[in-house]
């Protein structure tokens, strides 16, 4: 019965595939192979966004298989014909290469009516076919969407948003993940999109993943605690930075957000060394800090003069008490057993420290009028003692 099976999926395919008389596209003759022959096909770029698809069936979503064979601990993502059980649906995944360019190319065999064997065989003849008809995939629209988003592109992104087919109001928010293996990546933000209903588009290089958040019916609240979290877990696999900006205010907010990550990505660990994940809060106060140290000038100074007073210290002890300030203000969150741990000393240290601190600056260093400005102050100071004076 097999064998039937497979002399009419591998032919009924070849006589579309490769019907050069009856269709002038090779999407034409995929899209009549997959439909005569109750199949399903997605080509993806490298970045699993989709290129091309003939859905004949809505039994399972994209997304859903994307985030199933992410997951898979026993895929080989080299092998071609590699079977993936999505919910009771069997999906096949090869790498192919078209023009010196990998890609992905989803099988997916409806009645199971196939072997694993006849469906390698199918991607087979479909990356055949490809080269006949001498295919040139359509660009990927949401690599290039993220890319003018990233370069402040407005018009570019607008014509790439309706492309899609997605709406203004879709827009969620931006990500770059920075210092980490591409298979990681995807598996860890794959589990994140599952558990919070989001869908993604991004882009993978060498050494980072950029990417957007789109707004889904099955999207669950999520905020920056959950955020923290999923930077957490990519830190395990060594990521170095991981940012994170939401915005509801288009593409006009989604350029602003990637420009935000961009003028300050160089910069916000010199304030915050003991954090792997940045959120619009932290970035935004790295954006002032770095214009206050370009521009200079009477801003720079009236911050500066709020530490001043230490320069009357004795040169090691005011350097104890400027790093104890700086650590409690900008790491531990005025917390003093926090600091303690961060630095190594006793809490009853650190307190003692906190108590000169105040009689130097004569101010009460945890209220709300005098926190704001010495964290810009110490901040500034970091990214200068790092940096070097702009």
């Amino acid at each position: 019965m097999s064998e039937t099976f497979s002399n009419n999926l591998i032919n009924g395919a070849i006589y579309h595939l490769l019907n050069f008389e009856k269709y002038s596209t090779f999407q034409q003759a995929a899209r009549q192979a997959a439909i005569n022959n109750n199949f399903q096909i997605v080509l993806f770029s490298a970045d699993f966004n989709v290129i091309f698809s003939v859905e004949t069936r809505h039994t399972i979503s994209i997304e859903d298989a994307v985030r199933t064979r992410l997951d898979s601990s026993d895929f080989d993502k080299d092998s071609k014909g590699s079977k993936v059980d999505v919910r009771g649906v069997e999906t096949y995944w090869s790498p192919i290469e078209i023009s010196g360019m990998r890609y992905y190319l989803l099988l997916v065999d409806n009645e199971k009516y196939y072997t694993q064997y006849e469906i390698t065989k199918l991607g087979e003849i479909f990356e055949l076919a490809m080269g006949m008809w001498n295919y040139v995939p359509d660009r990927d629209p949401a690599a290039e969407m993220i890319r003018a988003l990233r370069r402040g592109n407005r018009e570019l992104a607008h014509t790439l948003l309706d492309e899609q087919g997605i709406k203004e109001y879709e827009l969620e928010g931006v990500f770059l993940v920075a210092g980490i293996k591409k298979t990681d990546v995807l598996q860890t933000l794959s589990a994140f999109e599952a558990e919070y209903g989001l869908r993604t588009l991004r882009i993978v290089e060498p050494d980072e993943i950029v990417g957007v958040l789109l707004h889904s019916p099955e999207c669950k609240e999520f905020g920056e605690d959950q955020w923290k979290v999923f930077a957490a877990k990519m830190s395990e696999f060594g990521a170095q930075k991981t940012f994170h900006v939401n915005t509801n205010s288009g593409i006009e907010g989604m350029c602003n957000a990637f420009k935000l990550i961009t003028d300050t990505e160089a910069f916000v660990q010199f304030i915050f060394p003991y954090k792997r994940s940045f959120s619009k809060f932290e970035l935004a106060l790295a954006g002032n800090c770095v214009n206050i140290c370009m521009n200079g000038g009477p801003v720079k100074r009236n911050y500066l003069d709020l530490i001043r007073p230490f320069r009357d210290v004795s040169d090691t002890k005011a350097k104890q008490l400027m790093d104890t300030l700086e650590v409690f203000i900008l790491d531990a969150g005025l917390s003093s057993s926090k600091a303690a741990k961060l630095m190594d000393v006793h809490v009853n240290t650190v307190q003692y420290r906190l108590k000169r601190i105040r009689e130097i600056l004569g101010a009460d260093i945890t209220s709300n009028t005098i926190v704001p400005g010495l964290m810009m102050a110490l901040a500034v100071q970091r990214i200068e003692k790092e940096a070097g004076p702009f």
